[in-house]
């Protein structure tokens, strides 16, 4: 599950997409305006704008919540590197928290502060992974976002492989889009294009529809777990 820390005005991070509230919640103006305390006050909206009794949850409760339920990937938004690192350290979540780093630099920093965190890091062609290999981070460290199109360079997704990192492609922005905005009246119809990427070497799919993609895929058997192979962070 990605998900989105924000920076209040009195120092907690808080789990919120947007920088301003009034998409998804009954509050107003910008998240680093307001401290904790006015923030908690607050209720979160669903999808079609209708409020709910969901408050805004911290970053501490969602690492809380997380252990031994799902993996959590923690975007940037505006908080450095440092301060996810800090978070994901006090609560010994290194088996089920990661990072998303959107510079080589910050993969050197996050690794320098606690070498079992995983990191999602952007590679989506060969001069990118010639220079993360120049980094010093271990490529078992990472998983490599090759883009959010399938890659144009067929081996690519071997390069990665063969130095012990997995792949990730997202499919949020394209194949997900055709069935969300009514393109196409069942994702059965998108089969062939999700399967493509797993024959392409892409072994993690960034999808905002994961019931419907894994049902595809796996049918109604659980999909196969996956953690150790990709997350060496959860092992002993």
């Amino acid at each position: 599950m990605e998900v989105d820390p924000r920076c209040t005005k009195d120092g907690v991070i808080v789990l919120h997409h947007d920088p301003t509230l009034e998409r998804t919640t009954n509050g107003t103006g910008r998240v680093a305006d307001h401290t904790w305390a006015e923030l908690k006050t607050l209720r979160l909206k669903d999808p079609d704008g209708n409020l709910t009794s969901y408050a805004m949850p911290t970053l501490d409760e969602a690492l809380q919540w997380a252990r031994g339920k799902t993996i959590l990937v923690l975007d940037q938004k505006d908080v450095p590197v440092e301060a996810r690192v800090r978070k994901i350290t006090e609560h010994q979540a290194e088996a089920y928290a990661m990072l998303i780093v959107y510079s080589f630099d910050g993969a050197r920093r996050c690794h320098a502060l606690n070498q079992r965190i995983m990191m999602e890091v952007m590679i989506p062609n060969r001069e990118r992974f010639a220079a993360f290999d120049k980094t010093g981070v271990p490529w078992s460290h990472i998983v490599a976002f090759v883009g959010h199109m399938p890659p144009e360079d067929a081996g690519l997704g071997a390069l990665i492989h063969a130095k012990g990192a997995s792949c990730m492609a997202g499919t949020s922005r394209n194949l997900d889009r055709r069935l969300l905005d009514g393109q196409v009246a069942t994702i059965d119809t998108l089969g062939d294009a999700y399967r493509a990427l797993m024959e392409q070497g892409i072994d993690l799919i960034e999808t905002d529809i994961p019931r419907e993609v894994g049902q595809l895929l796996y049918g109604r058997q659980a999909a196969p777990s996956s953690r150790a192979t990709f997350f060496p962070g959860s092992r002993p």
